[in-house]
């Protein structure tokens, strides 16, 4: 899934569709925020957010008023269109950075087959790594073959506390940084859709 693409908002487009899924996210949680806030919550700069907020103002998923920043109800469902949203889980056993973030992928678990695309792809966007766990036959399998209700299921039940569904995906991003945990989460969910 590529939202940016092309410089129709500038000479350079200084972040990524990951960053839009951050920041819509958090709008979606906080309902109103102020520009210094996502900034805060997404560890971009000011013009970085200045610009995207322009971009989402432009495609009508928000609002910008003297209160703040909000998302609009087409910009809701935009964003409930991605199709994934953030889990909070950690387990040092299959991830080992210092801040994991979660992401459930909705019905993508036939496109996984080792998981090492995923852990590749957050690799290259700054992470440490990655682990995906998918339900199958109403199991979880961290891929190919490893079943996590059969040999884990005090984390097979954390994962099913997420409200992971048949056919969905959990990717956890492990990095020594939160924000780059959070961002790349997005990026690698945003891959598989």
């Amino acid at each position: 899934m590529e939202l940016i693409n092309g410089n129709n908002y500038g000479p350079m487009t200084r972040y990524s569709d990951a960053y839009i899924f951050l920041v819509m996210d958090a709008l979606e949680r906080n309902k109103r925020m102020s520009r210094k806030g996502l900034v805060d919550e997404t560890g971009l700069g000011e013009g970085s957010i200045r610009g995207m907020l322009k971009v989402l103002k432009d495609w009508k998923w928000i609002e910008v008023k003297q209160t703040g920043v909000s998302i609009t109800e087409f910009g809701r469902k935009s964003f409930h269109g991605f199709g994934m949203r953030y889990v909070d889980i950690f387990n040092d056993k299959y991830a080992v950075g210092k801040y994991q973030q979660g992401i459930m992928v909705e019905g993508v678990a036939d496109k996984v087959t080792n998981g090492m695309a995923q852990r590749d792809i957050a690799i290259r966007n700054g992470a440490e790594g990655a682990v995906i766990f998918v339900m199958r036959d109403g199991r979880i399998i961290f891929p190919k073959d490893w079943d996590i209700d059969e040999r884990d299921p005090r984390f097979a039940k954390k994962i099913r506390d997420t409200g992971m569904k048949e056919g969905d995906a959990l990717v956890i991003v492990d990095s020594n940084d939160a924000d780059v945990a959070r961002a790349v989460a997005a990026a690698v969910g945003l891959v598989m859709r």
